[in-house]
């Protein structure tokens, strides 16, 4: 997917950066990832790849390539500075189907993906990325001025635990900065662990609950009508006056 070929795109990137083509170059390349969470368990992936000139066609190259895996996928032409490329957006339905983004996958050994512990009213999620930098970027520091590379994530919920490099908005909005983990060939973890609450399930057993409540009441007040109207019967006087009338 996106993310996964705008590393591999980086190692072109790179390589030029070795040769000293970037090295006079205020901004060369940016990217941006943007996950957001929605409450009811989806996720919208929005992701930003801009460079300068010299750089587009490995941009096109990446956007021809997602747009050709993923019709679905929004594309709109952006620009920042001195650089211009695409935004691109994307929708799953579930948590699991973003799993199915490489850049989301398990690597046996390094990273578990995401995974999810699934109950009746809630879900546990944990995510435990692997972002990978250039396998040619060894020597490439100096130029990590002029690449930038962030992972956000937005979640409905405050999250249990994070490694994010910064938190906003009361912790639901994190921000790893990865621009450096790019350029030196180094690997960085990301983290973070979140509860989604089952509302439909929640509001549902709640429901149930109060009918099943009603009934019994019901059920109640309507077995003790019966024995209530016995017990006035039974507790009522007997008329014992002799009867004078005469014949």
């Amino acid at each position: 997917m996106f993310l996964t070929r705008c590393t591999r795109t980086m190692r072109t990137v790179l390589a030029a950066a070795m040769f000293g083509v970037l090295a006079l170059t205020s901004g060369c390349f940016s990217g941006d990832v943007n996950v957001v969470i929605n409450e009811d368990g989806s996720a919208d992936l929005k992701t930003t790849l801009v460079s300068v000139p010299m750089l587009a066609e490995i941009v096109e190259q990446s956007k021809a390539a997602t747009t050709a895996k993923n019709p679905d996928a929004q594309v709109t032409p952006v620009t920042k500075e001195n650089m211009s490329g695409y935004e691109i957006t994307e929708h799953y339905a579930t948590i699991d189907k973003l799993s199915e983004n490489d850049f989301f996958k398990a690597n046996e050994g390094k990273n578990t993906g995401i995974t999810a512990n699934k109950s009746l009213f809630y879900t546990d999620y944990n995510f435990d990325l692997l972002f990978e930098g250039s396998q040619n970027g060894g020597g490439a520091g100096a130029f990590a001025s002029n690449i930038t590379f962030t992972y956000q994530m937005t979640l409905p919920v405050v999250p249990t635990s994070s490694n994010a490099d910064r938190s906003e908005n009361d912790g639901k909005q994190l921000t790893w900065n990865l621009g450096k983990t790019l350029v030196t060939g180094e690997s960085s973890k990301i983290e973070v662990a979140f509860r989604l609450w089952n509302k439909t399930a929640i509001i549902g057993t709640i429901i149930v609950v109060i009918v099943l409540i009603g009934a019994g009441a019901f059920f109640i007040l309507r077995k003790r009508k019966p024995e209530e109207e016995q017990q006035v019967l039974e507790d009522a006087p007997i008329d014992i006056t002799p009867n004078d009338n005469k014949d």
